[in-house]
């Protein structure tokens, strides 16, 4: 803080003198200088005699001299007058030096100005960037919500030091090279010769930061734990420390899970497996083993091919096509393990296809019993005529499966993810179930992918809301009257930082309700163990768990998604110029970077139109649909009983049931144009009750402020409270924002 250290000393003409006045309390201590021709009049030692330091906020009175008209003769006593002038202010130093609250410092101005430069002057202090395990509330309480305690209590050790490892050096270093050093085609794509080559490149950070989330288990963990429903939702929460240091490498893992996935059901299926021929399942069981794999050396990732020209999401006009040759060639995928080829041969052109450099894809394709038909194809084969550079042979070459990049997607975000149109010839793959049903495989991949969108999404908000709060608690502003205070005790700030907050643990909530959603589709019949009470309160009947996750995806994605990059862009704003740059040299503060990133999510796996048609169909399917409704009555009457006590106002199942009404009575054309509002209607009264559910498990007092804030924002009928004094509002927001009313010293009085 700025101490006065000048000295009264004449000025170049030796004819000034400056010494410091306090004023009151109500005047905000300003500073104020006395200016006196020492020629023609001197100072009264009246002012400030030796050691009497004027206290704050005790007046002390200009001397009659100094406000008289009449200028006294000059004084005798000048050398002695300066001298003690000038032990004043060094008393003055002392005394300051001794104040333990330093923000009144701030308010004092040195008397002379010095000029600042690229190496002096003021340097705001880098915001410390906490382990979003411990800091951030909303994980927290999803973390209590959504795991039984046994499960909470063996894993939250692990959880935590994954929330200190994202925030490594390493990480950030890797994060930032791998938006440096973008994927891009070595050399033109063709050999010295002519011959076609397109060999992908990635960056050292983008393989390392995939290698870390495959060894920390980010899909793997949804597999091989043994909690059962519960390891979606502790897969999810691990993932959503990660996903702001991957620099996208989700993308890939959000498809190798959906792959996963899909060959778990057809293995573990009895129906299903026993359709398998002996070198359909030797595949099957090899590739899950791999996409589920620990080990970096081992696992694979996966593509999902199903974008063309013709339709974006709309996948019914794809042109590509496979055909089942009568005397198909032989040949392996893998030397190792003698892994045959797929005997149908794809070909056909791809325009978007993330995860280029993934071992492996799920695709669709057009055969001819009509319809589409999904597929599995490794993007390698074997090839026993492969040389070395240099040209000598080498047995365990291999080559791309039919598979040539036309050109790499130049994106506004997401640029370390290589992103290409694809042209496939000859590409041999394995069909998956039944010839024609490939749409209703290719659904169950998009549950997944959909729950990690979300996921992401919110990921991302959690970061920069992490990123912003830490900056608060750093960062000073005027508050008038020349003084100085710190963001977190800028009312309006915080209550900038409370509105997000409060919107943010909704989104969460949400998100993780649907993963938790997704483990229990996947174990329907499991026992649920010392499940605490809220989350029976969630929890469908057994047979009503698949059809609320198939519309419960859709719905969360498009509620979730597109809220949270206008959430990422007000914290950029929040840091103000600084959030706007691209802060590669401090990677942990680059918002701009994760608010590109943001910005795919309401796109991908269904834009939030496509999502909400898919929502009124999938509601107004003649038997499905039925089923759909009812597991949404279900749980949203579950949730609003659980707890007797509820706000005046706020009755979700009456909601609920003035929206299913309009549902069930209304032609599916004419709830079209409205689709976007019902499904924003439907998310609405979810949020609620999952934040009615959270606030009432515990009374946890910043819960109870957010579901109070969310229902009054949402429902007219709910009766708004009414504002205290700022101090008290200021408290409540530091509560939600923080976790505590006391998130820094109290400010000071303006």
């Amino acid at each position: 803080m700025a101490v006065p250290t000048n000295t009264p000393e004449p000025d170049s003409k030796g004819s000034m003198a400056k010494c410091l006045v306090w004023l009151p309390e109500s005047s905000n201590y300003q500073d104020s200088v006395i200016t006196s021709p020492i020629q023609e009049y001197a100072i009264s030692p009246s002012i400030a005699p030796c050691g009497a330091i004027p206290q704050f906020g005790e007046a002390t009175a200009p001397p009659a001299e100094v406000t008289s008209a009449k200028r006294p003769a000059p004084s005798p006593y000048i050398p002695p007058l300066a001298q003690r002038i000038k032990h004043m202010n060094t008393l003055t130093r002392r005394h300051l030096s001794s104040i333990s609250d330093t923000r009144f410092l701030g308010r004092l101005t040195s008397s002379t100005m010095d000029p600042s430069g690229a190496d002096r002057g003021f340097f705001q202090t880098p915001p410390t960037l906490p382990n979003q395990f411990h800091d951030d509330n909303s994980h927290k309480r999803c973390f209590k919500l959504f795991l039984p305690k046994s499960v909470a209590s063996q894993t939250q050790d692990e959880a935590a030091a994954l929330g200190q490892d994202v925030l490594s050096d390493q990480v950030f270093t890797w994060v930032s090279d791998a938006y440096r050093n973008l994927p891009h085609i070595k050399g033109s794509g063709r050999s010295s010769f002519g011959h076609q080559t397109g060999e992908l490149v990635t960056g050292e950070g983008w393989r390392e930061l995939q290698n870390m989330g495959i060894s920390k288990g980010i899909v793997a963990t949804g597999y091989d734990t043994p909690y059962g429903p519960f390891s979606r939702p502790l897969q999810f929460l691990r993932m959503h420390l990660w996903q702001p240091s991957s620099a996208v490498v989700t993308c890939p893992s959000a498809m190798q899970d959906g792959a996963a996935c899909l060959l778990r059901r057809h293995l573990t299926s009895p129906s299903l497996s026993a359709k398998l021929t002996p070198d359909e399942r030797r595949v099957y069981e090899d590739a899950y083993r791999r996409l589920t794999s620990r080990d970096p050396k081992v696992a694979w990732t996966s593509g999902q091919w199903m974008t063309e020209r013709t339709g974006g999401s709309d996948v019914s006009l794809t042109e590509t096509v496979a055909t089942l040759p009568a005397n198909p060639e032989f040949g392996l995928a893998s030397q190792q393990g003698d892994i045959p080829l797929g005997p149908w041969s794809i070909s056909g052109f791809k325009w978007f296809s993330s995860a280029t450099d993934s071992k492996m894809t799920v695709l669709l394709a057009r055969t001819s019993a009509g319809g589409l038909s999904a597929f599995i194809a490794p993007m390698r084969r074997h090839d026993p005529h492969a040389t070395t550079m240099a040209g000598h042979t080498d047995p365990h070459g291999e080559k791309l499966n039919g598979v040539r990049i036309s050109r790499l997607k130049h994106k506004f975000g997401t640029q370390s993810l290589p992103t290409a149109e694809l042209v496939l010839e000859d590409m041999r793959g394995w069909l998956v179930g039944e010839e024609g049903k490939g749409i209703h495989e290719i659904g169950n991949i998009l549950t997944i992918t959909r729950v990690y969108s979300a996921v992401s999404a919110v990921s991302y908000v959690g970061r920069a809301l992490a990123i912003a709060k830490a900056f608060a608690r750093v960062r000073e502003v005027g508050a008038g009257n020349r003084a100085r205070v710190r963001l977190i005790h800028n009312p309006l700030h915080m209550r900038t930082l409370a509105k997000m907050t409060g919107e943010y643990r909704g989104l969460m909530m949400l998100s993780f309700y649907s993963a938790y959603i997704l483990g229990v589709s996947e174990y329907p019949n499991s026992e649920y163990g010392d499940v605490a009470p809220a989350l029976k309160a969630l929890t469908p009947n057994a047979n009503l768990a698949l059809p609320l996750i198939r519309v419960l995806s859709q719905i969360t994605k498009a509620y979730v998604c597109k809220p949270c990059v206008s959430l990422v862009f007000s914290c950029m704003e929040a840091l103000g110029g600084v959030g706007y740059m691209d802060n590669e040299e401090q990677e942990y503060l680059n918002v701009s970077r994760i608010f590109r990133d943001v910005s795919v999510l309401p796109i991908w796996e269904g834009t939030t139109d496509v999502l909400s048609t898919d929502t009124i169909r999938a509601l107004k399917h003649p038997k499905a649909g039925q089923q759909c409704l009812a597991a949404l009555d279900d749980v949203i009457r579950k949730a609003a009983a659980f707890s007797g006590k509820t706000r005046e106002g706020w009755d979700a199942v009456k909601e609920w049931e003035s929206l299913r009404a309009k549902i069930v009575n209304t032609a599916q054309a004419d709830l079209m144009g409205e689709a976007r509002d019902l499904v924003w209607a439907l998310g609405d009264i979810l949020v609620s009750l999952l934040l009615h559910v959270d606030a009432a498990s515990d009374g946890d007092m910043a819960a109870q402020e957010i579901f109070a804030r969310f229902i009054e924002q949402k429902y007219h009928g709910v009766e708004k409270r009414k504002r205290q004094d700022t101090a008290a509002e200021l408290r409540k927001d530091a509560l939600i924002v923080y976790g505590t009313d006391d998130a820094g010293a109290a400010p000071p009085k303006l």
